[in-house]
């Protein structure tokens, strides 16, 4: 072999390009890496609501918990109240969704609901109340008294809320066949619960709560065992 055609093979070998690398798709990343920041913002605004209130809480400060740049802030969400507006909606299925998780096996269809089934549920209840999500989500709330823009935005969404989840409770226990007395049992545990979890000055709260808690077990059993009752009779 001449010193020629090695060098003209060579020089093929050198011509044939190499397989492309797949890209990342650009679009898709950048859908991607939009979502992320969306959803670092809204964890930050429940961050900050949890440590400095609602009236405390600015777009600025938002941003520096969320860790992005104030154009990035402002690029997702214009105003305080936009963000306020995503965060409340943002809460709406979140909390919907650790309801279920912290009552789901609770109830078992196959058997008659028992009194640890409903001590179970109790305490589901006082951890649901106990949720970061839950705490946020009161503290709009509470705000909402008094700022009519808030409210405006937040109480179609508790109204929605407030029926979803009473539709999760029926789900979630299905030998309540009597639902007046379900809704009745539902309240009283919603009421308390929530009058606890707000009560954070209260003396003494974590040793009476527990208290609150016996009790209210023995109640809603009984509440059951009467709605039972009465439907077989």
């Amino acid at each position: 072999m001449t010193a020629a055609s090695t060098k003209s093979k060579a020089t093929d070998k050198s011509a044939v390009k190499s397989p492309r690398r797949p890209q990342r798709n650009e679009k898709g990343w950048q859908a991607e890496k939009s979502a992320m920041t969306r959803n670092a913002i809204l964890e930050a605004t429940i961050q900050c609501l949890l440590e400095l209130g609602y009236a405390n809480t600015t777009t600025a400060l938002i941003a520096n918990y969320a860790k992005v740049s104030r154009g990035a802030m402002m690029h997702h969400f214009p105003s305080r109240m936009s963000v306020m507006r995503a965060v409340i909606d943002y809460l709406h299925g979140l909390r919907l969704r650790e309801y279920r998780e912290l009552m789901s096996d609770i109830d078992d269809p196959q058997r008659k609901l028992t009194v640890q089934a409903v001590r179970e549920s109790v305490e589901a209840a006082w951890d649901y109340v106990n949720l970061p999500s839950f705490m946020a989500y009161q503290e709009m709330l509470a705000a909402s008294r008094t700022d009519a823009e808030l409210r405006q935005i937040i109480e179609p969404v508790e109204k929605d809320f407030e029926k979803q989840f009473l539709d999760t409770v029926k789900a979630v226990f299905p030998h309540w066949e009597n639902l007046a007395r379900l809704e009745a049992a539902h309240d009283i545990v919603q009421f308390l619960m929530k009058g606890m979890a707000l009560s954070h000055m209260s003396v003494r709260k974590n040793a009476r709560a527990k208290r609150i808690r016996t009790y209210l077990t023995d109640i809603i059993y009984n509440i059951y065992q009467e709605a039972d009752l009465a439907e077989k009779g």
